[in-house]
């Protein structure tokens, strides 16, 4: 029995404003049920306010069925998530009740995760999965749930059979904590996105305005306003296709309506997503300052930007050890204006990078796909001991 311990809330429920942790969560879900035959999500999220009993259901990822269990919910959710961490005990019991774990895969190494995480391998002896997406202090510096996180991690969470690491900071911060063998894993890339954008090529239409695309949460944290202005700057140089969810969603409502030329698209499904990718010559990626937030976050929409063989203008990303989705980006500052004069050249720019491009897409189809991670994993999960 595969473990799998995280804050889910799916991509189709309104309270999901992150579609882009969520898609990715359900990408490693969907492993899991291939890496195992019985599948067990410990669902830490805390979605809405309100009083809840703990919770054991059948639920579905993709076409695979897996049973979920979701922690007691309080009216006020800080509160609420410090009352979980009294849960760690009785979740695990109900677990024991449902099968011998013999993996345990934690999505972030938060305290409940953490805690968690501990007691089921002293109990069964299971692997530890760790997939570190983000730096505890990342978003939230001086504040007690962040700094409960980080001495959990530090000082309870067992040393990981492999840790899935979202940039090199934290790979080398993990690799220092339990000298655990680390992959790195800045994104993750559905196996239909590289055969639906070759077939077409961007700048392919031939005299018509160029297509850009910006697909991830609508806040300022993502870039969402810098998209914003840009389309404001750009006049009727460019056409915009713009997906998400997120506080400046009513923004860019409010532009398609005054006559700019941006096709707002909100909430999409994974097929419609894949063609408006297909559509557009440049992706964008505005994120606002990482080294701001302690170089501890990857925007893992790049790397799918990067797959999809468009033209990708980014701000400055940490460090990982693919070179060649570096060398295949166009690095602008996180202004309006820096991006769209990249805009400008974007079809001479992508001439020039286009074998970078190339080399990219072979590197990340080798590496982050469901296929390559069920390569990656499978020996290392099928280990006795």
């Amino acid at each position: 029995m595969l473990v799998f311990i995280a804050p889910y809330s799916a991509a189709d429920r309104e309270s999901n404003r992150d579609l882009g942790a969520a898609r990715k969560l359900e990408f490693f879900l969907t492993l899991a049920t291939h890496l195992a035959s019985d599948v067990v999500l410990i669902n830490t999220a805390h979605e809405k306010e309100g009083w809840s009993h703990r919770e054991i259901r059948d639920a579905r990822v993709g076409d695979r069925h897996i049973r979920e269990i979701t922690l007691r919910r309080y009216p006020v959710r800080t509160i609420g998530k410090m009352l979980n961490l009294f849960e760690v005990a009785a979740v695990s019991r109900e677990i024991s009740k449902l099968g011998k774990p013999e993996t345990v895969w934690i999505y972030n190494p938060y305290a409940f995760e953490s805690m968690l995480a501990r007691a089921l391998t002293r109990q069964f002896g299971a692997r530890l999965v760790l997939q570190f997406e983000d730096w505890l202090f990342s978003r939230r510096r001086w504040h007690p749930k962040p700094m409960l996180d980080f001495i959990t991690w530090r000082f309870l969470l067992p040393a990981p059979s492999l840790c899935l690491a979202v940039n090199e900071y934290l790979s080398v911060r993990e690799s220092r904590r339990s000298g655990c063998p680390v992959v790195l894993c800045p994104g993750v890339v559905s196996d239909g996105l590289i055969e639906v954008c070759r077939r077409r090529r961007p700048f392919s239409r031939g005299g018509t305005r160029t297509v850009i695309g910006y697909f991830g949460g609508l806040s300022a944290e993502k870039g969402a306003d810098v998209v914003l202005d840009m389309i404001r700057l750009s006049s009727e140089r460019f056409s915009f296709h713009v997906c998400g969810a997120g506080p400046l969603a009513a923004e860019f409502t409010r532009l398609s309506a005054e006559g700019h030329s941006v096709h707002f698209h909100g909430r999409v499904d994974d097929e419609t997503l894949l063609d408006l990718i297909s559509d557009c010559d440049v992706l964008v990626n505005p994120h606002a300052s990482i080294e701001k937030m302690g170089n501890g976050v990857f925007p893992f929409k790049v790397v799918e930007y990067v797959a999809s063989g468009r033209l990708v203008i980014s701000t400055d990303l940490p460090a990982v050890s693919m070179k060649e989705i570096h060398d295949a980006i166009c690095f602008a500052k996180p202004e309006a204006e820096s991006i769209v004069e990249a805009l400008v050249g974007a079809e001479e720019i992508y001439l020039r990078k286009r074998s970078n491009i190339e080399q990219a897409i072979d590197a990340v189809a080798s590496l982050l796909t469901q296929r390559a991670f069920r390569e990656t994993l499978s020996p290392i999960l099928a280990k006795r001991g």
